[in-house]
C-alpha cells in the first residue's frame, strides 16, 4: 500500500514526540515546515504519494524557499525539518530511497550571543526592589535565570516544591526530557525563598502570574510571553538596555561561568544542558575578547606607572 504524505508526516511527528522526546515547540515547528512542503507540492499539482517524490521536487522546494524566505536561518530551519523527516523515513524503511542527501543548507553567518555587561548586570541586581509580591516575583525570576542559566521554558515549568528547603541544588528538565542539576547562588536562593514566603495562593507553579486577568484559585503559571513582558518592564525601569529577553540571562550566565571557571567549557555545557560543545564557541569568543580588553587596560596601567617613575 502506497504511503501518502500526510501519513508519513504523522508517523514522523508521533515518533518525535513519543520516542525522541522532543519538546512540543519543536514538534509544532517541524509540523509547520512539513505542511509548508505539502502546500508547495500541492501548488504544483504534484502527487502527495511518497513514492512519487523525487530529488527534483526537493530542489524546486529549495528554490521556492530562497524566493519566499529572506532569512537564511528561516530557510535552514525549514530544510532541517524536511531533511530529518526524509532521513527518518528511509531509516525506518517506509520509503525506498533516502532523498535527504540532496538537501543542502544555506551557509549561516555565526552570530555571537549578547550577554549583559558585568556593570549593567550588577546595577540591575542591586536595584531590583522587593516591596510587593510582584516585586519579589520579578526579583526571584531574574536572580534565578542569572544564577542557573536555565532556558525560560525550563524555569517556568518548575513547581514551588522543586526548590529545596535546604541547600541550593535543584533538578530541571531540558530538551529531550533530559534532566540536569542546576544551582542557586546565595542571593538567588534568598530571593526565591523571600518570594515563596510571601505567596498566599495555592498554585503549584514556582513562578506565577500576578495579572488581574489570571484566574483565581486556578492555574496561574507564568507564561513565556509573561516573562518577556517582565523583562521589558524591568529593562525600561532600570535602564538595563542589553537585557532584551529572558534568554539574555542564559547568555550572561554562560559567559560569567566561563570567566570564573577559567574557560571550563565542559562544566558550562553540563550546567546549560547543551548537547553539542560547538554551541559554546560563541561564549568562548566573548570571554577571550574580554580578556584581551582587560590585558589592554593592564598594559596601559603599566605604561602609566613607567611614565610616573621617569
Amino acid at each position: 500500500m502506497a504511503l501518502d504524505f500526510q501519513a508519513a508526516s504523522d508517523e514522523y511527528l508521533g515518533w518525535l514526540q513519543l520516542e525522541a522526546n522532543r519538546s512540543p515547540n519543536t514538534v509544532r515547528a517541524y509540523a509547520a515546515e512539513l505542511r509548508r512542503l505539502a502546500a508547495f507540492l500541492a501548488g504544483r499539482s504534484h502527487s502527495l504519494r511518497m513514492e512519487d517524490l523525487v530529488h527534483e521536487d526537493l530542489r524546486a522546494f529549495q528554490r521556492h524557499l530562497a524566493l519566499t524566505l529572506k532569512s537564511p536561518a528561516s530557510r535552514a530551519r525549514a530544510l532541517v525539518a524536511v531533511r530529518s523527516w526524509l532521513r527518518w523515513l528511509a531509516r525506518e524503511e517506509l520509503v525506498k530511497n533516502d532523498l535527504s542527501n540532496r538537501i543542502t543548507l544555506p551557509k549561516l553567518e555565526q552570530r555571537l550571543p549578547k550577554p549583559m555587561q558585568p556593570d549593567e548586570l550588577t546595577d540591575l541586581l542591586a536595584a531590583l526592589p522587593s516591596e510587593t509580591p510582584l516585586d519579589k516575583r520579578d526579583k526571584a525570576l531574574v536572580n534565578f535565570l542569572i544564577s542557573t542559566g536555565c532556558r525560560i521554558s525550563e524555569a517556568l515549568a518548575l513547581d514551588r516544591t522543586d526548590v529545596p528547603r535546604q541547600g541550593n541544588r535543584l533538578i530541571v528538565t531540558g530538551k529531550g526530557a533530559k534532566q540536569r542539576a542546576v544551582y542557586l547562588t546565595a542571593d538567588a536562593k534568598a530571593a526565591v525563598d523571600d518570594y515563596l514566603l510571601a505567596r498566599t495562593d495555592t498554585c503549584m507553579a514556582l513562578f506565577v502570574n500576578y495579572d488581574r486577568s489570571a484566574p483565581r484559585g486556578g492555574e496561574r503559571r507564568l507564561t513565556a510571553a509573561g516573562a518577556q513582558y517582565v523583562v521589558r518592564r524591568l529593562r525600561a525601569r532600570f535602564g538595563a538596555w542589553s537585557f532584551k529577553s529572558p534568554h539574555v540571562a542564559r547568555h550572561t550566565a554562560a559567559t560569567t561561568l566561563l570567566e570564573v571557571t577559567g574557560g571550563d567549557v565542559r562544566l558550562v555545557q553540563e550546567v546549560l544542558g547543551h548537547a553539542n560543545l560547538n554551541t559554546l564557541q560563541g561564549y568562548t569568543k566573548i570571554v577571550d575578547a574580554r580578556k584581551q580588553e582587560a590585558y589592554k587596560h593592564y598594559q596601559e596601567y603599566l605604561d602609566d606607572k613607567k611614565r610616573e617613575v621617569r
